[in-house]
């Protein structure tokens, strides 16, 4: 004990001590005035409030900026959820959209064939084989859909149903080879037979044989349907006449025809469920490639 006492350390303690003290007396003799004793306390402790308030700064920044990133995050979240629904309000009104313009299209076909029973269908896949003369729309034996119905548009005829399924049905177009059918030039009530040609299926033509070789024929003449079986009416449109010409033997003429609706663009159509002589008989695959 009489060590520590004696020490450095002791001694430095009690002059720090008495400095103090004296500073104390001081300001109390000096009627208040503490400008010395603010000095030094000044001096001692600035840099130590300076580092308190850095450190504070610091902290406060660091929660500031996750108050701030919480209120951004929020924020985002609030906008794509907004975003989310307004697309999902576009989505459905361009479908109403579609829908409207199918119903006007298929109000424009039963004021000129008012016999027409018509169902609205969709184009949802097409045929990737060579000759791209089938697709399936989204309609089936649920919405009363059977095989052998015409397949149109406002434009014209597209083909027939030809295989359903509950909910979706194949169309095979006008260009399909198999799909044969009665037609008529509109412009001279000649018959022939229509149906497409694996030549050229790639220009996207149709044949028309066996025309009566003394037949005025022309190009630009509207080909029609001849509607004799009872599978598709009479005059639905199928296309223009852009080429006549003899068949070898000389006996009749044949010419080249072009769809009014391109069977492998189009993507809304309508179903003909039932018209005015319809034949309730249904068609067997080899009446399918006769004459209809």
């Amino acid at each position: 004990m009489r060590d520590f006492f004696r020490s450095l350390q002791f001694k430095i303690f009690v002059a720090i001590a008495l400095v103090m003290i004296g500073l104390m007396l001081r300001t109390a003799l000096g009627n208040g005035n503490s400008t010395v004793t603010a000095s030094v306390f000044s001096t001692i402790l600035t840099p130590v409030q300076r580092a308190s308030s850095s450190v504070s700064n610091f902290f406060y920044g660091i929660f500031s900026n996750i108050s701030t990133n919480e209120q951004l995050h929020s924020k985002n979240t609030q906008l794509q959820k907004t975003v989310n629904q307004l697309q999902s309000k576009l989505v459905d009104y361009n479908q109403m959209q579609q829908e409207n313009e199918q119903y006007q299209k298929m109000y424009s076909i039963s004021q000129e064939h008012s016999d027409f029973k018509l169902a609205p269908a969709r184009v949802i896949s097409r045929d990737s084989g060579q000759w791209n003369s089938a697709f399936t729309i989204d309609k089936g034996q649920v919405d009363g859909i059977k095989p052998y119905e015409p397949v149109i548009t406002p434009d014209g005829l597209v083909g027939e149903t030809t295989e359903v399924m509950f909910n979706s049905s194949v169309v095979t177009t006008v260009l399909d080879p198999t799909l044969k059918m009665g037609a008529l030039v509109s412009q001279t009530g000649d018959l022939g037979q229509v149906h497409g040609d694996r030549n050229l299926v790639s220009q996207g033509l149709l044949n028309i044989d066996y025309l009566p070789s003394g037949s005025a024929i022309a190009n630009g003449d509207i080909i029609v349907t001849a509607g004799r079986a009872g599978v598709f009416p009479a005059n639905l449109k199928i296309g223009l006449v852009q080429q006549v010409k003899t068949q070898n033997s000389g006996i009749s003429l044949y010419a080249l025809c072009k769809p009014l609706v391109d069977p492998t663009t189009v993507k809304d159509v309508s179903i003909i469920t039932d018209f005015s002589g319809k034949s309730n008989a249904t068609p067997s695959s080899s009446s399918t490639s006769s004459s209809h």
